[in-house]
């Protein structure tokens, strides 16, 4: 018993670390979004029609979303059925990750096999999802 719950002490610890570094990127990472969007609108350099200025933005935005879910995962690891959730939140995460991709994606000589490759991890982490929620009901 007493080991279990040193290792429990020493997850909560390492926990506690990577949820205030996580937290520390998130705070920097906002502030560089708000700063970009100053300037941006206020100062009359956003041309809405300007794809890769949307795109930065939006790329940052969906950053953002997946670093604060991320954050979440971590510092709420004691969600019911365990290990199927963190798993089941994990997957999702990087379909996040992937979608991101797909947003800020520019087209380039090899374009082709880039986006077969996104496309294929897409598809098998869909199906790693619905494999977890298959196995969770």
């Amino acid at each position: 018993m007493e080991k279990n719950t040193f290792h429990q002490r020493f997850e909560q610890g390492v926990t506690s670390v990577l949820a205030i570094l996580i937290s520390i990127l998130v705070l920097t990472a906002l502030w560089g979004l708000i700063v970009e969007v100053y300037h941006l609108v206020l100062r009359g350099a956003f041309d809405h029609l300007d794809h890769q200025t949307f795109q930065k933005v939006f790329g940052t935005i969906l950053t953002l979303l997946i670093a604060l879910e991320f954050s979440h995962s971590i510092i709420h690891p004691n969600m019911r059925n365990g290990g199927i959730i963190k798993t089941q939140t994990i997957v999702l995460i990087a379909i996040l990750a992937i979608s991101r991709q797909y947003i800020v994606f520019e087209f380039q000589s090899d374009s082709a096999r880039v986006l077969a490759a996104l496309a294929a991890s897409l598809l098998a982490l869909g199906i790693v999802y619905r494999l977890i929620r298959e196995n969770q009901g």
